[in-house]
């Protein structure tokens, strides 16, 4: 099975019966859009927690993945939020890791030739100390390091103590019928 990047933080609203700020809000009148509103704010808010024991957890060679986690919410099956590796758009794009799934998953395909990118004009690899070939064939497989599976399932009682938190300040406050929920600070 291979790794994935990203973790989805999914909550469904009968696994949320017990949480006393979800009885308050359907006591209160709040309609279903509205709760799913505030829902999917209080997931966004535990994923947003989840990043820092995620960055943490990364490889640290350039550093590249570790500024790339973010958290977001998700755009079908709502409500909910996840948190994983930006791709970004390009090889070129600092704010990404386009190699994420190279890293978490791991190479299984053996052997594996890397060669130079033809559309560039490049006739040759190089590899450092003067040394420049064709092609190289790697003959062993790369393992995965799925770290962003494992910080999740670490810390998943912070994340479900930062989501309760979260869904009854958010309650507290009201959930308004237009624009979007300001996400409480983690206390």
């Amino acid at each position: 099975m291979a790794a994935r990047s990203d973790v989805q933080i999914a909550i469904s609203k009968e696994s949320l019966e017990q949480i006393s700020g979800l009885q308050l809000a359907i006591a209160a009148g709040f309609d279903e859009k509205r709760i799913d509103k505030a829902l999917t704010a209080a997931s966004l808010a535990a994923a947003k927690g989840m990043v820092k024991p995620v960055r943490a957890a990364a490889p640290r060679r350039t550093g590249r993945l570790r500024r790339a986690v973010w958290a977001n919410p998700v755009m079908r099956d709502k409500p909910g939020a996840y948190v994983g590796i930006r791709g970004g758009g390009s090889r070129a794009d600092t704010k990404g890791a386009f190699y994420r799934y190279v890293v978490t998953s791991g190479v299984r395909k053996v052997p594996y030739t890397i060669s130079p990118n033809r559309k560039s004009g490049a006739q040759a690899l190089y590899l450092g100390n003067g040394i420049i070939r064709n092609s190289v064939v790697r003959k062993t497989p790369i393992a995965g390091r799925p770290f962003v599976t494992e910080a999740v399932n670490k810390n998943l009682d912070t994340a479900v103590r930062l989501f309760s938190d979260a869904l009854a300040t958010i309650i507290q406050r009201g959930i308004p019928s237009r624009g979007k929920i300001r996400i409480p600070k983690p206390r």
